[in-house]
């Protein structure tokens, strides 16, 4: 019997952020559909899955030097992650729908294409990444899973929210001054999310009497990117 629960628990445990963070999308926008959320989980699982692709592309270093070591925690893990989510989110909100619609603008990115829903779908995609990446961690070690929870998980929804900007603010139409700000805001997110994860992960390397840092990092990136939410919504009342 200890084999059930064991994987019940392990998965009960990754899943857990997922749920709430899907509840509450629905709550606070009961006319978003079952295509958006579904959607979203795949942009989670599929950026996984491509982010991986390009870590094995690029060779591993082994060397201990100080530019090997930000080689590995920048590049190797941190910009092949976030690229990975990039191409999945341009991929699936952008480049799919526009396929399917004779190149005209994709109907389920301008849907939802405020910036706090986008900001919410970038957190459920990041939350389903980390759910996948728990999961397979758990087989080896339940404790692990519930440290990467509480760690990992805020981290990738932090990021992956991000990314989600850098779509959003890189299709976003106007003027060319308008064009010019945007491109600036998604250079900003893009750039952020890579050095958030890398600095995440160079501080993991540490001793684990530094272990509350990262994941301070990590709440606090997650906390201040929906942050922006409230924004747009005192502006909505405001208006």
């Amino acid at each position: 019997m200890q084999g059930p629960i064991y994987l019940i628990s392990i998965v009960g445990i990754s899943v857990l952020p997922v749920v709430i963070t899907g509840l509450y999308i629905k709550y606070t926008f009961p006319s978003i559909k079952i295509g958006f959320m579904l959607s979203t989980m795949a942009i989670g699982c599929l950026s996984l899955f491509i982010g991986s692709m390009f870590q094995l592309l690029l060779p591993m270093n082994t060397n201990t030097t100080i530019l090997s070591l930000l080689y590995s925690v920048l590049v190797r893990n941190a910009f092949t992650e976030e690229l990975g989510r990039l191409i999945t989110f341009w991929l699936i909100l952008v480049i799919l729908p526009i396929m399917g619609q004779s190149r005209t603008i994709p109907q389920t990115f301008t849907m939802y294409a405020s910036r706090d829903i986008m900001i919410y779908r970038g957190v459920l995609a990041g939350f389903v990444f980390a759910m996948i990446e728990n999961i397979s961690y758990g087989l080896l070690n339940l404790q692990l899973v519930i440290i990467r929870t509480i760690t990992s998980a805020p981290l990738h929804a932090a990021c992956s929210a991000r990314i989600a900007l850098v779509v959003y603010y890189g299709w976003s139409l106007g003027t060319a001054s308008q064009k010019s700000k945007n491109i600036g805001k998604a250079l900003f997110y893009g750039i952020s999310a890579i050095l958030i994860h890398g600095f995440y992960n160079l501080l993991l390397l540490f001793s684990a009497a530094f272990a509350v840092i990262p994941i301070a990092i990590a709440c606090i990136a997650l906390i201040s990117v929906l942050a922006l939410t409230k924004i747009d919504r005192k502006d909505t009342i405001s208006q």
